[in-house]
């Protein structure tokens, strides 16, 4: 990954600072926000057990959906977006119709909250992981109630999950200060000790198998995938306290001249990645930022708190 020079560097290192909306329907802290496939939508989760629709750019809700028992962790959206999944401290992974409403599956085998779910590219395959330091692969062509597979691999909790574009590789981060990956289809698997709790680990849109982000309590750090090694290191952030359930999740920039990060303070961050200075930075929220989502476009962002709200930023 090597961002392009000259002019267009300006572009690169600029992010979405002028708030355009609040969403604030949620009835306590917003955990997760995920962006569907073209981007025009949003689904956020959190504490009051519901997730939500939005139409991000107009800031307006579209549906809720109810179900959930427990406070709801992660989602993630199939490639064709007529369904998502979701998870939390029910210990199963919901699968929701998103037109209808409703809840198609309920895969039970956790035995502890879940942090994170992940589709495959054609959404044939779903992974989930959480607490119980597992990863389930479920076959979502198949009527069978267990895994397909379970991976155990990390000697504690799984903080997230990422199946890049065009990928059968399962990318999961740890707070044994591990990333793993797991080529499933070639029965093969790579460990990178970054030697921190890892909140999680955000492969390169544009070369995944080459760079990712790993965010850990003190620092953000750009991973050279071949060698294991440390590109560039982030700092400057306020990290959550070890008490606290916030996780911190980074995001790259578009063209990938940037990446981003919100932390405890509530502020949103922006390093470049030649020189590992800060860019600029938001005072996004009144409480932590729990999540952010970059749009591909790079004009807009969508972030989410402890503070209970969804604000939608552009340029």
């Amino acid at each position: 990954m090597a961002p392009s020079r000259g002019n267009a560097d300006v572009d690169l290192l600029s992010f979405p600072t002028r708030l355009t909306h609040v969403l604030d329907a949620h009835q306590g802290p917003v955990h997760v926000v995920r962006y569907n496939h073209g981007a025009k939508y949003a689904l956020t989760g959190g504490a009051d057990r519901t997730i939500r629709l939005w139409n991000a750019g107009a800031g307006k809700e579209i549906k809720t959906y109810k179900g959930h028992g427990y406070e709801v962790l992660g989602l993630d959206i199939a490639h064709d977006n007529a369904k998502f999944a979701s998870c939390g401290g029910d210990k199963a992974v919901f699968v929701w119709d998103v037109a209808a409403g409703t809840i198609i599956r309920r895969l039970h085998g956790h035995f502890g909250k879940l942090h994170a779910v992940a589709f495959s590219n054609d959404a044939s395959v779903l992974c989930s992981a959480g607490f119980d330091a597992k990863i389930m692969i479920w076959d979502m062509r198949a009527a069978s109630r267990d895994p397909l597979q379970t991976i155990k691999g990390a000697a504690s909790s799984i903080t997230s999950l990422a199946i890049p574009a065009d990928s059968a590789e399962i990318v999961a981060a740890s707070n044994d200060g591990h990333v793993r990956a797991y080529d499933v289809r070639m029965g093969r698997a790579t460990d990178d000790l970054i030697g921190a709790p890892v909140h999680a680990a955000v492969p390169s849109p544009s070369s995944p198998k080459d760079t990712l982000l790993a965010a850990t309590p003190r620092k953000l750090l750009l991973i050279d995938r071949q060698t294991g090694q440390a590109l560039q290191t982030f700092t400057g952030y306020r990290a959550p306290p070890e008490s606290s359930s916030s996780r911190l999740r980074p995001a790259f920039n578009r063209g990938e001249g940037s990446v981003l990060m919100g932390d405890d303070d509530g502020k949103v961050w922006a390093w470049n990645v030649l020189d590992a200075k800060v860019v600029g930075h938001v005072d996004a929220h009144k409480k932590a930022v729990t999540a952010l989502e970059m749009n591909p476009n790079g004009k807009e962002m969508i972030t989410a708190s402890l503070d209970s709200t969804v604000k939608v930023w552009s340029k």
